[in-house]
């Protein structure tokens, strides 16, 4: 990757993106589904890599709420987004979480999250639901979801079932087992409560998209309606 937390999202960029292949195939599987005009939730934006690659993708007429809560991390998005000329982001110094608050998150490497970790700052971080969220700010619905929480995604996916019920909109999470499990939850609790509110779940592994994968190796797993995969890797 690039070096510091700048960048401009353009071919030299994407050249740096083929270097990690993590990366690449986020953003690959990214624009195989997104469409022009979506209105996007991206929960773990961190510096804001996948949050241009989603702009680029839904264009103008779109529109993505990108959250992190790190104020770090935070100013690196908005430095990117503004560097990028995105005028269809909305950046948010929250986590997505399943209360509305606050909560203790813990800060390492380049990443951070609600689990413990011995080398890890603790900070404390404001919280909102996803359905709180779209009722304050005003936002009618969703048409795609983008979710790298570090742990966070089960506990935001049980609040959220009613409105993922109602709204049904694909989603695209990467899964973190060490963190899940230290919670005492696994990915397999993710994907039942997806199934459970109506979705199609299905294992992505992004460093290869085109090998098949299980819910046992996935990195991401990827929630559709019934019927509604036309996405190519799936």
């Amino acid at each position: 990757m690039a070096q510091g937390t700048g960048f401009v999202f353009d071919d030299a960029f994407r050249r740096e993106l083929r270097e990690n292949a993590h990366h690449d195939g986020e953003v690959t599987f990214l624009e195989s589904v997104l469409r022009p005009g979506m209105v996007v939730m991206e929960g773990g934006a961190n510096r804001g890599v996948t949050a241009a690659a989603i702009a680029k993708a839904v264009g103008n007429d779109g529109q993505v709420h990108a959250f992190e809560p790190v104020p770090e991390y935070f100013a690196a998005l908005r430095e990117n987004v503004a560097r990028n000329r995105l005028v269809n982001v909305s950046a948010y110094n929250l986590a997505l979480s399943d209360h509305t608050g606050h909560v203790a998150f813990y800060r390492h490497g380049e990443g951070s999250g609600v689990t413990f970790a011995d080398d890890a700052d603790q900070i404390r971080v404001k919280t909102i639901t996803i359905a709180d969220f779209l009722r304050t700010y005003s936002v009618p619905a969703l048409d795609f979801i983008n979710f790298d929480c570090e742990g966070s995604e089960l506990l935001i996916f049980r609040e959220a079932r009613a409105v993922l019920r109602e709204q049904r909109p694909p989603i695209f999470c990467e899964v973190h087992r060490q963190y899940l499990e230290l919670l005492g939850q696994s990915v397999q609790d993710v994907v039942d409560v997806l199934t459970a509110v109506g979705y199609d779940v299905q294992p992505i592994q992004v460093k290869d998209l085109n090998a098949p994968s299980d819910f046992e190796q996935c990195s991401h797993v990827y929630a559709s309606r019934p019927g509604r995969s036309t996405n190519a890797f799936c």
